[in-house]
């Protein structure tokens, strides 16, 4: 072999090579087993809300959505992420796709797309939701501060 297509064998072997680590990374169960699943989780959450006074981080995502995987691959699991959440926060995923109920409440929230991260605040005058910005390319501390600020810390 010439060293012309022994370099182009070289760059299509280190391609592929960053393709199958990319779509390794992409496949990974990553199903952020601390945090309350589901509309019974979110039922949960509201009553330890009124207990702590605690806000509740709340993901809509889908099993299907790649930009899901990545906030929660690269976002949510988190060392720094984790932390905050165990510290400041209640959170809940929420998988609209699985039942009915879960449906109803992605209606309720106003999910336009996935992935959707909500916080929801327990105010004296009811509950206040507001959504945080809706991206998976974001770091772990561009996460926290958008909660932070909805939070007021």
């Amino acid at each position: 072999m010439n060293k012309k297509k022994l370099s182009i064998l070289a760059v299509v072997l280190l391609g592929l090579a960053f393709i199958v680590f990319g779509l390794a990374k992409l496949s990974q169960d990553v199903s952020l087993n601390d945090w309350e699943s589901q509309a019974a989780g979110y039922a949960k959450a509201l009553q330890q809300q009124q207990q702590t006074g605690k806000p509740i981080v709340v993901l809509f995502y889908t099993d299907w959505c790649g930009s899901c995987k990545v906030l929660k691959a690269e976002v949510l699991s988190s060392s720094e992420v984790k932390a905050f959440i165990n510290d400041e926060v209640l959170a809940v995923k929420i998988n609209p796709e699985l039942s009915a109920d879960v449906a109803g409440l992605a209606k309720e929230f106003g999910v336009i797309g996935y992935p959707m991260v909500f916080v929801v605040l327990n105010r004296k005058k009811g509950v206040d939701i507001r959504w945080i910005r809706k991206t998976s390319r974001i770091s772990p501390q561009q996460f926290v501060e958008q909660v932070q600020q909805v939070i007021g810390r």
